[in-house]
């Protein structure tokens, strides 16, 4: 901390001359930072959900025959019935089948009922290619015993031939163990989601192999060579429309360059100024993700800049600075099912902060950290649900400088975090409505520096406001959004949703400074025309408000064109 203060000591002492309002222009950027890592945050829960749509299918009761067991002393009576899964372990529980027909005289029929549901239930768990037969036919010991037969899958195919293509055997080298070994639906489904880029579509056929108990797997491929282009525009900025308010986006997302379902983003930000010689905000990002097996490496490096133009009461002067950022982060997949995904991940950052005034360096700052979190997906209530808890641990590598402090001394970063994402579509009378509930929520048992504070009040928390109204070392937020899509599918309109929303959230502080809270309505309508231009607008007014804040009501819009 005592490194920290003098940095701002000396830009203090520096600015006497200057009015307050020019010291609050230190480091502009925290606010656009805050507000790209909730948009980040927002997009994976929203990625998640999608995904969610496509891969996990309602829960489904355990299929049981309804048919009464009828009492006959002719007939076999079984005392035990097992299942010889050949010591695979599955997670399939065929208890229920076994209580009902166990300590019964049954017949032939009834042993072809209970074969029927146990290759139900497998079928339930993935397990499409697999059969079920009697072990034995020898009944006179009242042990009537199953066995499965395991379809196992035999060759990977390419558009019906084997590979042969450089690309086509790297988009295969990277796929989880399955060759050989028992063949589940929901693996299936972990390759569509891992061989799918920007750049090439892949479905897989399930085909019958000239081997018994095996089959096939053909991935019929169609690759592109362009890169997605898109370009945006938003008005997320605090200030007026001379001073930053507008922004320009500009990304290039390309897929599948090194053949080995790898995917690449690039993107950058600029906003608008009236003086742009003298004021500028510039943000550039290089993305790249792999995924190899059941693991998803991704690295990020970033830099966001700044340069204004400050009048003070003796003039102007000149500050800029810039943000230096490099993420690492690897995730598991732990367990997949047809009804939810659970997943672990590490992730490491690299920070490096400068800040220059006359171009004096007034902040030189490295700030490390290591995250480690899970996510889960699932059913929940007839919608889907997303959860993520993170633990952020601060280091102390390559000379970091501290993240946290007490009255006492500096800290390391210690900060608990979570996000939750629930979706459901359901019917208000007799239309289609979509209701999602989003809560975020942070703790720390230290003070924290303006970076790693939780930030509250843009249209991503709680909206009314804009570039974070309120901030502080622990807090939470709830958000409400109630959709009513329509599919025209007329004049290139794919789809339109007004929407309506409230939000609500408060920080607390470890300083004596009191606990602050924000809440917000907002309404607004989204819009996709042709699947290529998306469009957002709507307007937002704070229902609970704070004293520093100019904005009685906002106005946010966003929209983008790809190609």
């Amino acid at each position: 901390m005592n490194k920290f203060n003098l940095c701002y000591l000396a830009v203090a002492l520096s600015l006497l001359p200057f009015s307050h309002a020019a010291f609050a222009e230190i480091n502009p950027l925290t606010q656009e930072l805050q507000r790209l890592k909730h948009q980040e945050l927002a997009e994976d829960a929203e990625k998640a959900l999608q995904k969610a749509d496509k891969f996990l299918n309602p829960t489904a009761s355990e299929p049981v025959p309804a048919e009464e067991i009828v009492v006959d002393d002719k007939l076999p009576k079984i005392t035990k019935i097992s299942v010889d899964t050949l010591g695979l372990p599955i997670n399939v529980n065929f208890q229920s089948v076994i209580e009902r027909y166990q300590g019964s005289n049954i017949s032939s029929h009834q042993i072809f009922t209970i074969s029927r549901v146990i290759t139900d239930m497998l079928y339930q768990a993935g397990y499409v290619t697999s059969a079920v037969g009697l072990k034995s036919t020898d009944l006179s010991d009242g042990h009537l015993q199953f066995l499965v037969y395991w379809g196992e899958v035999d060759q990977y195919l390419v558009n019906q031939e084997q590979p042969t293509a450089f690309k086509d055997k790297a988009m295969l080298v990277v796929l989880p163990a399955f060759k050989h070994n028992v063949f589940n639906l929901h693996h299936l489904d972990q390759f569509i989601e891992m061989m799918n880029t920007s750049n090439k579509s892949v479905k897989v056929d399930v085909q019958p192999s000239d081997k018994e108990g095996k089959s096939n797997l053909n991935f019929v491929t169609q690759r592109s060579v362009w890169p997605t282009f898109q370009l945006g525009y938003n008005n997320s900025g605090t200030e007026n429309n001379a001073n930053g308010r507008n922004q320009a986006t500009f990304s290039v997302r390309m897929g599948d360059v090194l053949g080995t379902n790898d995917e690449w983003n690039i993107s950058t930000g600029y906003r608008f100024y009236r003086h742009h010689h003298n004021n500028n905000q510039i943000n550039y990002s290089i993305n790249y993700i792999q995924p190899l097996s059941f693991y998803t490496f991704n690295t990020k490096v970033s830099q966001s800049t700044y340069e204004r133009e400050v009048k003070g009461n003796n003039g102007s002067y000149s500050s800029n600075g810039k943000t230096n950022t490099l993420n690492l982060k690897l995730s598991r997949l732990i367990f997949r099912d047809k009804e939810s995904l659970f997943s672990l991940y590490g992730e490491l950052e690299f920070k490096k902060r400068d800040n220059f005034i006359v171009n004096r360096k007034v902040l030189n700052r490295h700030e490390n950290k290591m995250n480690v979190g899970l996510s889960y997906t699932t059913n929940l209530f007839s919608g889907k649900l997303y959860s993520e808890l993170t633990y952020a641990n601060g280091l102390n590598w390559f000379a970091s400088d501290p993240l946290a402090y007490d009255r006492q001394s500096d800290k390391t970063l210690r900060v608990f975090s979570g996000n939750i994402t629930w979706q459901k579509p359901t019917a208000i009378l007799a239309r289609l409505v979509n209701y999602q509930l989003r809560v975020g929520a942070q703790y720390s048992r230290y003070h924290l520096f303006s970076d790693n504070q939780f930030s509250l009040g843009d249209e991503y928390t709680v909206r009314g406001f804009k570039g974070g109204v309120i901030s502080g070392e622990n807090g939470a937020y709830l958000s409400q959004t109630l959709s009513l899509p329509f599919y025209p599918q007329k004049y290139a309109i794919s789809q339109i949703t007004p929407f309506i929303g409230f939000d609500i959230g408060q920080v607390r502080h470890k300083s004596d400074k009191p606990r602050e809270t924000i809440s917000g309505v907002a309404t607004g309508i989204k819009t996709t025309i042709a699947n290529r231009l998306s469009l957002s607008l709507s307007y937002a007014k704070p229902l609970k408000d704070v004293k520093h804040n100019k904005n009685k009501s906002v106005v946010y819009f966003n929209g983008s064109v790809s190609f």
